[in-house]
């Protein structure tokens, strides 16, 4: 007998028990400790103690009003498996009632169990995270299935093809085109104990319509960063986050993670000293001090060659990481606390680690003193005075200029604080001055200064503000690129220069800087 000759017979079979089983299916009261959950529920959508806060008072006063559905047996002898309830059996065993209300259902172990897991689940509401699991599961549960279209395609046309192989299970080229009756949700999962549902067309179309993504196109885009995020990919598991929390789409997610070759394929530098770009979420993670993923992208251009090793030792989300990656540049990132596997947990007060030696690159955006302090952990360098944040600069710069191979670079992104937590007695604090003397201080040559403006996103109502108390709102953002002489190179500059740029940025006794 041909194989879809088979499959339809088995289907045909199968919908008889189910119609039985249906009838025979009986209401039990069942001890809490007699039932055990099953554990496709738990791996699709988490223990469901998390979630029994709202039901608990509720199951406390009234007790459980609608039974629980149970298959039997379960794994052990007297045992029965959850497939509905998973919620109201936690509430049970909290509130340590006797007996629960159970509908017994006798579904075999295996497919029929997981399809009704997923029927009985079709109208929760879930997360992004939930309904990919359920699409791993529904795959799975329909590959047989699809399997067999194919064949049935592939067979089709043939001189001794059957009348079952010209059956409709095959399918036709556009199979998008189906009946109003094919396109039915019904089809999704035909019965909660029948996986393998007949007409249902496509298998990503029929999924996308069982998961309410509407067509094959989101479903696909929603499937391909979810595999992302499943392989361990940081920028993919972040989105994946997004989605759980209802502040991202998947088309947004989808179009990050197809720009993450922007800088590798036709990448055209601008050529003035100006840069400002505007975020970009498909580089790095969310972070309070995450950049414009251009500004890396251009330094690396200008300063450094394929295959260079850069250090990042303030990396944050880890936007230089995913950069130094789609620009082909060997990267070590690290950070006082790390957001991502990648980075390594290291305090760049400490120094440099041993294998940043030789580095071509360092690239720092160490935060802008106290601008964001409130944003930061409390043991950070935003936490510091002014006096011990000159320091930090200071040591930063003799750091990297140890580290650094000789016509190494370090690009430090600096901002002027014209308005957030200045320090008492100041105005405005122009944190590049301060940069600036402290790589000079540590012997390194001066190579560029750029303009990297920062996009402000002042509210209108503090531009009409300020524009009535004739006051300016703070952009400046500037990267110093200074480069560490090479071993040929002649003294670093005339001393009496030294001297008078060490005079100009000397502490006074107060801790503030004197110009």
């Amino acid at each position: 007998m041909p194989a879809i000759a088979r499959a339809r017979l088995a289907a045909k079979t199968e919908t008889e028990t189910e119609t039985e089983t249906e009838a025979e299916a009986k209401t039990l009261g069942i001890a809490p400790g007699r039932l055990r959950p099953h554990p496709l529920s738990l791996s699709i959508y988490g223990d469901p103690t998390a979630e029994i806060d709202d039901l608990l008072p509720s199951v406390r006063e009234h007790g459980i009003l609608v039974p629980l559905v149970v298959a039997s047996p379960g794994l052990a002898a007297g045992t029965w498996e959850v497939l509905s309830g998973h919620r109201r059996l936690a509430c049970a065993l909290a509130l340590r009632l006797s007996e629960i209300p159970c509908q017994v259902r006798r579904l075999p172990r295996g497919t029929a169990r997981a399809a009704a897991i997923l029927e009985y689940n079709r109208q929760r509401c879930k997360t992004f995270s939930q309904l990919m699991r359920e699409a791993d599961t529904l795959e799975t549960l329909w590959a047989a299935d699809a399997d067999a279209r194919r064949t049935a395609n592939l067979r089709r046309g043939r001189p001794e093809e059957s009348e079952w192989d010209n059956a409709d299970t095959a399918d036709c080229r556009n199979s998008d085109a189906r009946t109003e009756q094919n396109n039915s949700s019904d089809h999704a999962l035909d019965t909660p104990s029948r996986p393998s549902g007949r007409g249902r067309g496509r298998t990503d179309t029929a999924i996308a319509r069982h998961l309410g993504l509407g067509g094959k196109d989101l479903y696909r885009q929603a499937r391909a960063v979810w595999r992302m995020a499943v392989t361990g990919d940081a920028r993919a598991a972040s989105a994946v986050a997004q989605l759980d929390a209802g502040t991202k789409t998947v088309h947004a997610a989808y179009k990050d993670l197809r720009r993450r070759d922007r800088f590798s394929s036709d990448f055209r530098p601008t050529p003035y000293d100006v840069w400002a770009f505007r975020h970009d979420r498909a580089f790095g993670i969310p972070h309070p001090g995450s950049i414009p993923p251009g500004l890396v992208a251009h330094t690396l251009h200008y300063f450094t060659e394929p295959g260079a090793l850069v250090v990042d030792p303030m990396a944050g989300g880890g936007t230089t990481l995913d950069v130094c990656q789609s620009m082909g540049r060997r990267c070590l990132a690290y950070d006082l606390h790390p957001t991502r596997p990648e980075i390594h947990p290291h305090d760049i007060r400490l120094g440099f680690p041993r294998e940043t030696d030789g580095c071509d690159l360092v690239f720092c955006d160490p935060p802008y003193h106290t601008m964001l302090a409130r944003q930061y952990a409390p043991d950070a360098v935003s936490s510091a005075p002014l006096s011990e944040w000159v320091v930090f600069l200071e040591t930063l710069a003799r750091n990297a200029y140890q580290t650094l191979r000789p016509g190494g670079y370090l690009a430090l992104l600096l901002a002027a604080q014209s308005e957030k937590d200045l320090p008492a007695g100041f105005g405005y604090l122009d944190h590049a001055f301060l940069g600036y003397a402290a790589t000079r201080r540590a012997g390194f040559l001066p190579e560029r200064r750029i303009s990297c403006p920062m996009d402000g996103a002042y509210l209108p109502q503090d531009v009409r503000r300020a524009r009535v108390e004739g006051r300016l709102l703070g952009q400046v953002r500037d990267l110093l690129v200074v480069r560490k002489p090479s071993r040929s190179q002649e003294a670093l500059a005339d001393p009496a220069t030294l001297i008078l740029e060490s005079r100009l940025f000397d502490l006074a006794p107060t801790g503030n800087p004197t110009v």
